[in-house]
């Protein structure tokens, strides 16, 4: 008869966390992809109010793009802001709807990371027509060059 050896106490507390920690992955991730119809617009229409506030994004610039950016481009924007929250297992309206207010550090912490992720697309979209002369140039150059 062999006996097992028993497991040290921390590693089954260790195992459990590791498996909440996943669910709570798997259910922010899971509650964006079910964002759709009148919740998607609702977290749009949230969205688009607190970041053009001051004490939302902050930045007088990004601010102002953000409110001129119309419907299409604020759902848009949105909807990439909250998959990109949800990669880090935070959802976009913990901090739009004020739930962080408690903590100021981690409130203060998700705002930056929204923050950059806008400004970050806010870069793209301004760079986009001298992106696209210098991809052209670029498959030309690249025909030339074939072409020889």
């Amino acid at each position: 008869m062999t006996e097992s050896t028993p497991k040290p106490p921390l590693a089954g507390l260790k195992a459990e966390l590791k498996s909440f920690a996943d669910d709570l992955g798997g259910w922010v991730g899971d509650g964006v992809r079910r964002l759709g119809g009148a919740e998607r617009r609702a977290l749009v229409v949230r969205f688009g109010y607190w970041a053009v506030q001051q004490d939302g994004l902050g930045d007088a610039e990004l601010r102002a793009w953000i409110a001129d950016l119309g419907a299409d481009g604020l759902a848009a924007l949105t909807d990439q802001l909250a998959r990109f929250c949800a990669d880090f297992e935070l959802d976009l309206a913990w901090l739009v709807d004020g739930e962080l207010a408690d903590r100021p550090s981690l409130e203060v912490a998700v705002r930056r990371l929204a923050t950059h992720y806008c400004f970050a697309c806010k870069s793209a979209v301004d760079a986009d027509e001298a992106l696209q002369q210098f991809r052209r140039r670029r498959r030309w150059l690249h025909h030339l060059k074939a072409a020889t």
